[in-house]
Formats: C-alpha cells, structure tokens, sequence
C-alpha cells in the first residue's frame, strides 16, 4: 500500500511538472510584449535600480513564458544599458533561472522517469548523455542548445546542481555576451527586416571575427569533450 501512494504521488508530480511546462510554452505563444514599454519603464530608474528591476523582471516572465519575452527583454536591456552591462544583468538572470528549472525538474519529474523506466539511478544520466564537468560545459556553449531545455534535461540526472551550476556558470556569461553584442547593434530593427543582421555583420567585421572565435570554441569544446568521454570509456573497459 505504501509503494502504491509513492507511485501516485510520483505520477502526480510528473503530471503538474508536464502541466507547468505545457502552460509555459502556451504563455509565451500569447503574451505579447513592447520593446519600447520596458525601454522607457527602465529608463525611469537610476541605473542601479533599474537592473535590480529588470533581473527580477527577467527571471519572474522568462522563467515561465519562454517564447517572446526573452527576447524582448534582452532586446530592450541591449539598447538602454548596452552590450555590456545588459549581459551582466541577463546573466544574472539566466543563473537563477537555471536554479529554477534545474530543481523544478528534480523535484517534479525525476522520480516519476526513474520509476516509469525502472532506471537505477546511475542510469538516469546515461538518457541525457555526457554529466561531466567538460560535457555540460560542451551542451552550454552551443547556441543551438536551449538554456531551458538543459536546465530541465540535467535536472533528470544524478548530477548535483553545484556541478552543473560551476560548469555553466562562465560558458553561459560569454554566450549572452556574444548575443547582447549583435542585439545592441541591430536593435528592433531585427523585428521589422530579419536581413537586417546580414547588414550589420557586413558594417561590423569585428562582430564577425568574435562570431567566428566563438564559434571555433564551440567546436574545440565540443571536441575536447566528446574525446574525453571516449577515453574514459576506454579505460573502464
């Protein structure tokens, strides 16, 4: 009896967390958001303040809307507080962000996936690939890689969250920097003529060569993962 209550309240958790997910992604579809609303809402405040206001800004709507608001958000902090400070400011947010997705997924959905699949619980990191220190570092970097997405898929595994948080904490800084750069310079341009980002690459060559450093990070980190994973494998065997 008492093995069925934990089964169902496992079931339970799991069906809240697929919910919350659900509402998440049908928020950020609906809600709409003005760039020049939240330019001139933290305009009005010293700059110390409208970072506070805008990190709690930030983290409350994109922790849960994830599509729309985020970019808005960076969009805007781009043009008022520049490429540099408003990466800061981003960053922060992201950081704890990922505290929220991380243990809302530990929390909710792990327990449910362990005993759906009757994993142990070493094998519950095998379904999210490399846990290592170089291997999280390896998913962060990519652009292509979704903060949210990671946040929730790390928290299925046995990795602890001091780990993973140390792993994504400067990759993560770099990314956001990368972005915040080419937003700063296009601003809500980006909304009216998607080219033009072409146009401004082509005006800002430095922005390309940084494009292109990052990128080769990207790759080496990459590669430099995978063989350690291969490696370490070998030596097991």
């Amino acid at each position: 009896m008492a093995e069925r209550s934990l089964a169902n309240r496992r079931v339970l958790k799991f069906a809240l967390f697929l919910f919350i997910l659900a509402a998440c992604w049908y928020l950020g579809r609906v809600f709409k958001v003005d760039v020049s609303y939240y330019q001139d809402f933290l305009s009005r405040y010293p700059l110390a303040l409208s970072g506070l206001v805008f990190v709690l800004l930030y983290v409350v709507t994109t922790s849960f809307l994830w599509f729309g608001p985020k970019d808005v958000l960076r969009i805007a902090s781009a043009i008022l507080f520049g490429a540099y400070i408003s990466t800061v400011f981003v960053w922060i947010g992201e950081m704890i962000n990922a505290a929220v997705m991380f243990y809302l997924s530990r929390i909710l959905g792990r327990a449910y996936v362990q005993q759906r699949f009757s994993l142990k619980s070493g094998e519950l990191e095998k379904m999210k690939g490399d846990s290592s220190f170089l291997g999280v570092t390896a998913w962060r970097i990519n652009p292509l890689v979704p903060f949210r997405l990671m946040d929730l898929g790390y928290g299925l595994t046995q990795i602890s969250f001091s780990k993973y948080f140390c792993a994504i904490l400067i990759v993560s800084f770099f990314r956001i920097l990368w972005l915040q750069f080419i937003l700063a310079g296009i601003g809500t341009i980006l909304f009216k003529d998607v080219s033009a980002m072409l146009d401004y690459f082509l005006a800002n060559p430095a922005i390309v060569r940084y494009s292109g450093l990052y990128f080769l990070t990207v790759i080496a980190v990459t590669i430099f993962a995978v063989a350690a994973r291969f490696f370490r494998h070998r030596a097991k065997e």
